[in-house]
Protein backbone atom coordinates (compact mmCIF):
# COMPACT_ATOMS: atom_id res chain seq x y z
CA UNK A 1 0.00 0.00 0.00
CA UNK A 2 0.93 3.26 -0.64
CA UNK A 3 1.86 5.18 2.79
CA UNK A 4 0.35 7.87 4.54
CA UNK A 5 3.70 9.82 3.69
CA UNK A 6 3.40 9.34 0.20
CA UNK A 7 -0.15 11.37 0.50
CA UNK A 8 0.59 13.83 3.26
CA UNK A 9 4.54 15.49 2.99
CA UNK A 10 6.53 18.41 3.33
CA UNK A 11 7.27 20.47 0.73
CA UNK A 12 7.81 23.91 -1.27
CA UNK A 13 5.50 25.71 -2.99
CA UNK A 14 4.04 26.85 -5.62
CA UNK A 15 2.76 23.48 -6.74
CA UNK A 16 3.76 19.83 -6.07
CA UNK A 17 3.52 18.66 -9.62
CA UNK A 18 5.67 21.80 -10.93
CA UNK A 19 7.98 22.66 -8.08
CA UNK A 20 8.54 19.35 -6.12
CA UNK A 21 8.24 17.02 -8.89
CA UNK A 22 10.93 18.52 -10.93
CA UNK A 23 13.17 19.33 -8.28
CA UNK A 24 13.05 15.51 -7.73
CA UNK A 25 13.66 14.17 -10.80
CA UNK A 26 16.89 16.46 -11.23
CA UNK A 27 17.92 14.60 -8.25
CA UNK A 28 16.97 11.25 -9.13
CA UNK A 29 18.67 11.46 -12.85
CA UNK A 30 21.86 12.55 -11.26
CA UNK A 31 21.99 9.24 -8.83
CA UNK A 32 21.15 7.25 -11.82
CA UNK A 33 23.43 9.11 -14.00
CA UNK A 34 25.98 8.11 -11.27
CA UNK A 35 25.22 4.70 -10.71
CA UNK A 36 25.29 4.33 -14.67
CA UNK A 37 29.36 5.77 -14.58
CA UNK A 38 28.36 9.23 -16.67
CA UNK A 39 28.23 11.14 -14.29
CA UNK A 40 32.10 11.93 -13.84
CA UNK A 41 32.49 12.12 -17.55
CA UNK A 42 29.63 14.72 -17.53
CA UNK A 43 31.05 18.42 -18.56
CA UNK A 44 27.24 19.85 -19.36
CA UNK A 45 23.45 18.55 -18.51
CA UNK A 46 20.03 20.40 -20.67
CA UNK A 47 16.94 20.18 -19.09
CA UNK A 48 14.35 20.30 -21.68
CA UNK A 49 10.56 21.09 -19.89
CA UNK A 50 7.28 19.75 -21.97
CA UNK A 51 3.77 19.83 -21.51
CA UNK A 52 2.44 21.70 -18.80
CA UNK A 53 5.74 21.94 -17.29
CA UNK A 54 6.46 24.50 -19.99
CA UNK A 55 3.36 25.87 -20.88
CA UNK A 56 3.62 27.06 -16.66
CA UNK A 57 6.89 26.25 -15.93
CA UNK A 58 8.48 30.21 -14.95
CA UNK A 59 4.73 30.59 -13.20
CA UNK A 60 5.42 27.74 -11.30
CA UNK A 61 9.23 27.57 -10.37
CA UNK A 62 10.18 24.81 -12.24
CA UNK A 63 13.07 26.30 -13.82
CA UNK A 64 13.99 27.01 -10.13
CA UNK A 65 13.05 23.56 -8.72
CA UNK A 66 15.61 21.55 -11.77
CA UNK A 67 17.73 23.84 -10.54
CA UNK A 68 17.43 23.02 -6.90
CA UNK A 69 17.26 19.50 -7.85
CA UNK A 70 20.42 19.69 -9.71
CA UNK A 71 22.47 20.65 -6.64
CA UNK A 72 20.76 17.73 -4.63
CA UNK A 73 18.11 19.63 -2.87
CA UNK A 74 15.23 17.99 -1.40
CA UNK A 75 11.74 19.29 -0.99
CA UNK A 76 10.96 17.79 2.46
CA UNK A 77 14.23 19.15 3.63
CA UNK A 78 14.69 22.44 1.48
CA UNK A 79 14.46 25.89 3.45
CA UNK A 80 13.04 28.21 1.30
CA UNK A 81 15.70 31.13 1.64
CA UNK A 82 18.86 28.72 1.63
CA UNK A 83 17.33 27.97 -1.68
CA UNK A 84 16.76 30.86 -3.01
CA UNK A 85 20.14 31.84 -2.31
CA UNK A 86 21.62 29.40 -4.01
CA UNK A 87 19.18 29.67 -6.96
CA UNK A 88 20.39 32.74 -7.41
CA UNK A 89 24.20 31.82 -6.75
CA UNK A 90 23.57 29.50 -9.62
CA UNK A 91 22.33 32.13 -12.41
CA UNK A 92 24.82 34.16 -11.61
CA UNK A 93 27.95 32.16 -11.30
CA UNK A 94 27.56 30.44 -14.39
CA UNK A 95 28.63 26.92 -13.00
CA UNK A 96 26.74 24.40 -10.84
CA UNK A 97 27.70 22.10 -8.46
CA UNK A 98 26.01 18.67 -9.29
CA UNK A 99 24.40 16.45 -6.56
CA UNK A 100 26.98 13.55 -6.55
CA UNK A 101 29.53 14.80 -8.96
CA UNK A 102 31.62 17.71 -9.84
CA UNK A 103 31.02 21.24 -10.95
CA UNK A 104 30.09 22.25 -14.52
CA UNK A 105 29.50 25.14 -16.36
CA UNK A 106 26.09 26.09 -16.65
CA UNK A 107 23.65 28.79 -18.14
CA UNK A 108 20.17 28.38 -17.34
CA UNK A 109 18.84 30.44 -20.26
CA UNK A 110 20.98 28.40 -22.49
CA UNK A 111 20.69 24.70 -20.51
CA UNK A 112 16.94 24.66 -19.57
CA UNK A 113 14.68 24.75 -22.61
CA UNK A 114 10.89 25.66 -22.36
CA UNK A 115 9.27 23.08 -24.97
CA UNK A 116 5.85 24.13 -24.82
CA UNK A 117 5.69 23.46 -28.72
CA UNK A 118 5.71 19.51 -27.16
CA UNK A 119 2.62 17.82 -26.40
CA UNK A 120 3.37 14.53 -23.97
CA UNK A 121 1.28 11.38 -25.26
CA UNK A 122 2.43 9.78 -21.66
CA UNK A 123 1.27 12.26 -19.33
CA UNK A 124 1.39 16.04 -19.71
CA UNK A 125 4.51 16.57 -17.13
CA UNK A 126 7.25 15.58 -19.16
CA UNK A 127 10.79 16.53 -18.47
CA UNK A 128 13.51 15.10 -20.34
CA UNK A 129 16.94 15.28 -18.86
CA UNK A 130 20.76 15.00 -20.78
CA UNK A 131 24.41 15.04 -19.70
CA UNK A 132 26.98 15.41 -22.01
CA UNK A 133 30.56 14.67 -23.02
CA UNK A 134 33.40 17.41 -23.91
CA UNK A 135 32.67 16.34 -27.49
CA UNK A 136 29.08 17.35 -26.93
CA UNK A 137 28.16 13.80 -27.33
CA UNK A 138 24.78 12.71 -25.47
CA UNK A 139 26.27 10.44 -22.30
CA UNK A 140 23.00 9.71 -20.30
CA UNK A 141 19.31 11.36 -21.07
CA UNK A 142 16.24 10.22 -19.62
CA UNK A 143 12.28 10.84 -20.01
CA UNK A 144 10.52 11.43 -16.35
CA UNK A 145 6.84 12.13 -15.86
CA UNK A 146 5.40 14.49 -12.51
CA UNK A 147 2.54 12.74 -12.19
CA UNK A 148 0.52 14.96 -9.18
CA UNK A 149 1.11 15.41 -5.22
CA UNK A 150 5.09 15.44 -6.27
CA UNK A 151 5.13 11.75 -7.35
CA UNK A 152 7.25 11.24 -10.14
CA UNK A 153 8.25 8.38 -12.51
CA UNK A 154 10.46 7.48 -15.68
CA UNK A 155 8.73 6.71 -18.54
CA UNK A 156 9.59 3.20 -18.22
CA UNK A 157 7.14 2.52 -15.43
CA UNK A 158 4.47 4.31 -16.41
CA UNK A 159 4.59 2.81 -19.62
CA UNK A 160 4.22 -0.81 -17.07
CA UNK A 161 0.68 -1.80 -17.21
CA UNK A 162 -0.39 -0.22 -14.19
CA UNK A 163 -2.92 -2.89 -12.80
CA UNK A 164 -0.23 -5.85 -12.41
CA UNK A 165 1.98 -2.97 -11.11
CA UNK A 166 -0.13 -1.60 -8.66
CA UNK A 167 -1.80 -5.04 -6.95
CA UNK A 168 2.19 -6.42 -6.55
CA UNK A 169 2.87 -2.80 -4.33
CA UNK A 170 -0.42 -2.91 -2.53
CA UNK A 171 -0.48 -6.64 -1.76
CA UNK A 172 2.47 -5.54 0.55
CA UNK A 173 0.45 -3.80 3.20
CA UNK A 174 -1.40 -6.03 6.17
CA UNK A 175 -4.54 -4.79 4.52
CA UNK A 176 -4.80 -4.71 1.07
CA UNK A 177 -7.78 -2.32 -0.22
CA UNK A 178 -8.36 -1.47 -3.47
CA UNK A 179 -11.34 0.95 -3.46
CA UNK A 180 -13.78 2.72 -0.55
CA UNK A 181 -15.73 -0.78 -0.56
CA UNK A 182 -13.00 -3.08 0.41
CA UNK A 183 -11.85 -0.14 3.04
CA UNK A 184 -14.97 -0.69 5.02
CA UNK A 185 -15.43 -4.22 4.49
CA UNK A 186 -11.75 -4.41 6.55
CA UNK A 187 -12.90 -1.88 9.28
CA UNK A 188 -15.99 -4.29 9.51
CA UNK A 189 -14.80 -7.38 9.63
CA UNK A 190 -12.38 -6.59 12.03
CA UNK A 191 -14.32 -4.24 13.87
CA UNK A 192 -11.48 -1.52 13.29
CA UNK A 193 -11.81 1.96 12.05
CA UNK A 194 -10.04 4.29 8.72
CA UNK A 195 -6.75 5.10 10.72
CA UNK A 196 -6.47 2.03 12.74
CA UNK A 197 -6.17 0.28 9.08
CA UNK A 198 -3.96 2.93 7.98
CA UNK A 199 -1.39 2.78 10.75
CA UNK A 200 -1.59 -1.01 10.96
CA UNK A 201 -0.33 -1.22 7.82
CA UNK A 202 2.53 1.99 8.78
CA UNK A 203 3.53 -0.73 11.68
CA UNK A 204 4.60 -2.96 8.82
CA UNK A 205 7.11 -0.40 7.68
CA UNK A 206 8.37 1.56 10.88
CA UNK A 207 8.15 1.20 14.69
CA UNK A 208 4.56 3.01 15.86
CA UNK A 209 6.32 5.42 17.95
CA UNK A 210 8.16 6.61 15.04
CA UNK A 211 4.86 7.18 12.67
CA UNK A 212 3.62 9.26 15.13
CA UNK A 213 6.27 11.29 15.55
CA UNK A 214 6.57 11.68 11.78
CA UNK A 215 2.44 12.59 11.78
CA UNK A 216 3.15 15.35 14.46
CA UNK A 217 5.92 16.60 12.50
CA UNK A 218 3.16 16.75 9.54
CA UNK A 219 0.83 18.81 11.80
CA UNK A 220 3.52 20.83 13.43
CA UNK A 221 4.56 22.23 9.73
CA UNK A 222 1.12 23.01 8.89
CA UNK A 223 0.91 25.17 12.13
CA UNK A 224 3.86 26.96 11.15
CA UNK A 225 2.81 27.56 7.55
CA UNK A 226 -0.72 28.55 8.79
CA UNK A 227 1.00 31.15 11.46
CA UNK A 228 3.70 32.40 8.99
CA UNK A 229 0.58 32.90 6.19
CA UNK A 230 -1.54 35.07 8.88
CA UNK A 231 1.48 37.80 9.81
CA UNK A 232 3.12 38.11 6.76
CA UNK A 233 2.30 41.27 4.80
CA UNK A 234 3.73 42.43 1.49
CA UNK A 235 3.25 41.42 -2.03
CA UNK A 236 3.39 37.66 -4.04
CA UNK A 237 5.87 36.75 -6.14
CA UNK A 238 5.37 37.53 -10.04
CA UNK A 239 4.58 40.13 -12.18
CA UNK A 240 0.49 40.61 -11.09
CA UNK A 241 1.38 42.21 -7.72
CA UNK A 242 -1.15 40.32 -5.71
CA UNK A 243 -1.20 41.59 -1.99
CA UNK A 244 -1.51 39.10 0.28
CA UNK A 245 -4.72 39.27 1.97
CA UNK A 246 -4.52 36.60 5.04
CA UNK A 247 -3.22 39.38 7.64
CA UNK A 248 -5.57 41.61 7.13
CA UNK A 249 -8.59 39.59 7.27
CA UNK A 250 -7.36 37.74 10.70
CA UNK A 251 -6.90 40.97 11.80
CA UNK A 252 -10.49 41.67 11.04
CA UNK A 253 -11.75 38.46 12.10
CA UNK A 254 -9.96 39.17 15.31
CA UNK A 255 -11.61 42.25 15.80
CA UNK A 256 -14.85 41.17 15.16
CA UNK A 257 -18.05 41.29 18.04
CA UNK A 258 -19.17 37.69 16.33
CA UNK A 259 -15.73 36.53 16.25
CA UNK A 260 -16.56 32.68 17.64
CA UNK A 261 -20.37 32.72 16.44
CA UNK A 262 -21.03 30.00 14.20
CA UNK A 263 -22.10 32.96 11.36
CA UNK A 264 -18.29 32.76 10.91
CA UNK A 265 -17.47 29.26 10.68
CA UNK A 266 -16.01 29.63 6.95
CA UNK A 267 -14.65 32.91 7.74
CA UNK A 268 -11.79 30.90 9.77
CA UNK A 269 -11.81 28.33 7.44
CA UNK A 270 -11.25 30.56 4.62
CA UNK A 271 -8.57 32.97 6.46
CA UNK A 272 -6.70 29.71 7.76
CA UNK A 273 -6.62 28.33 4.09
CA UNK A 274 -5.58 31.64 2.33
CA UNK A 275 -2.64 31.94 4.74
CA UNK A 276 -1.48 28.67 3.48
CA UNK A 277 -2.04 29.49 -0.21
CA UNK A 278 -0.10 32.51 0.10
CA UNK A 279 2.70 31.02 1.36
CA UNK A 280 2.52 28.62 -0.92
CA UNK A 281 2.23 30.76 -3.94
CA UNK A 282 5.83 32.44 -2.07
CA UNK A 283 7.34 29.42 -2.36
CA UNK A 284 6.90 28.42 1.04
CA UNK A 285 7.40 25.20 3.11
CA UNK A 286 4.17 23.97 3.20
CA UNK A 287 2.36 20.79 3.36
CA UNK A 288 1.50 18.69 0.21
CA UNK A 289 -1.96 17.76 1.14
CA UNK A 290 -2.65 15.56 -1.48
CA UNK A 291 -1.26 18.32 -3.82
CA UNK A 292 0.46 22.04 -3.26
CA UNK A 293 -2.93 23.09 -5.47
CA UNK A 294 -5.42 22.17 -2.34
CA UNK A 295 -2.71 22.87 0.58
CA UNK A 296 -4.92 25.04 2.41
CA UNK A 297 -7.77 23.23 3.09
CA UNK A 298 -6.99 19.88 5.39
CA UNK A 299 -4.33 22.15 7.43
CA UNK A 300 -7.20 24.86 7.95
CA UNK A 301 -9.85 22.26 9.13
CA UNK A 302 -7.57 20.30 11.34
CA UNK A 303 -6.39 23.72 12.84
CA UNK A 304 -9.55 25.11 13.58
CA UNK A 305 -11.44 21.66 15.02
CA UNK A 306 -8.35 20.38 16.90
CA UNK A 307 -5.99 23.26 17.44
CA UNK A 308 -8.23 26.75 17.54
CA UNK A 309 -7.53 27.46 21.03
CA UNK A 310 -4.03 27.16 21.05
CA UNK A 311 -3.96 23.93 22.83
CA UNK A 312 -2.94 20.92 20.25
CA UNK A 313 -5.20 17.46 20.90
CA UNK A 314 -2.63 15.58 18.99
CA UNK A 315 -4.65 12.07 19.73
CA UNK A 316 -7.54 13.55 17.60
CA UNK A 317 -4.61 15.28 14.89
CA UNK A 318 -3.25 11.68 14.19
CA UNK A 319 -7.06 10.44 13.57
CA UNK A 320 -7.37 13.00 11.21
CA UNK A 321 -4.66 12.72 9.32
CA UNK A 322 -4.73 8.86 9.00
CA UNK A 323 -7.97 8.96 7.92
CA UNK A 324 -7.76 11.60 5.32
CA UNK A 325 -4.73 9.84 4.00
CA UNK A 326 -6.72 6.76 3.54
CA UNK A 327 -8.93 8.33 1.78
CA UNK A 328 -6.02 10.17 -0.54
CA UNK A 329 -5.00 6.64 -0.98
CA UNK A 330 -7.73 5.60 -2.97
CA UNK A 331 -7.90 8.75 -5.45
CA UNK A 332 -4.00 8.30 -6.04
CA UNK A 333 -5.01 4.75 -6.76
CA UNK A 334 -7.76 4.72 -8.72
CA UNK A 335 -8.34 8.36 -9.97
CA UNK A 336 -6.26 10.96 -9.87
CA UNK A 337 -4.85 14.16 -7.48
CA UNK A 338 -2.72 15.53 -10.55
CA UNK A 339 -4.42 18.97 -11.28
CA UNK A 340 -2.70 18.79 -15.17
CA UNK A 341 -4.97 15.78 -15.52
CA UNK A 342 -8.07 16.47 -14.04
CA UNK A 343 -8.10 20.02 -13.59
CA UNK A 344 -7.56 22.35 -10.09
CA UNK A 345 -10.48 21.85 -8.66
CA UNK A 346 -9.80 18.20 -9.09
CA UNK A 347 -7.41 18.50 -6.32
CA UNK A 348 -9.23 20.63 -4.26
CA UNK A 349 -12.03 18.44 -4.26
CA UNK A 350 -10.16 15.64 -3.12
CA UNK A 351 -8.59 17.50 -0.15
CA UNK A 352 -11.81 18.24 0.77
CA UNK A 353 -12.82 14.67 0.35
CA UNK A 354 -10.33 14.28 2.59
CA UNK A 355 -10.72 16.37 5.40
CA UNK A 356 -14.53 15.58 5.73
CA UNK A 357 -13.54 11.94 6.11
CA UNK A 358 -10.65 13.21 8.96
CA UNK A 359 -13.00 15.06 11.04
CA UNK A 360 -15.92 12.80 10.87
CA UNK A 361 -13.76 10.04 12.28
CA UNK A 362 -12.49 12.89 14.88
CA UNK A 363 -16.28 13.33 15.85
CA UNK A 364 -16.39 9.37 15.74
CA UNK A 365 -17.95 8.30 12.80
Amino acid sequence: MLSVFDIIKIGIGPSSSHTVGPMRIARRFLEEAKNDGALEKAVRVRIDLHGSLALTGVGHGTDKAAILGLMGFLPEATDPDEAEAAFQSAKTASEITLHGGKTISFDAKRDIELRGDITPTVHPNEMHLTLFDAAEKPLFEQTYYSVGGGFIASEKQLSTPAEDDLIARSREGRHFFGSAAELLKLCNENNITIDEVIIENEDDRRDRVETEAMLDQIWLAMRDCIDRGLKTHGTLPGGLQVKRRAPALFQKLQEAPLANEREQLFDWLNVYAMAVNEENAAGGRVVTAPTNGAAGIIPSVLKHYCASDGTMNLKHIRIFLLTAAGIGILYKQRASISGAEMGCQGEVGVACSMAAGGLTAVWGG
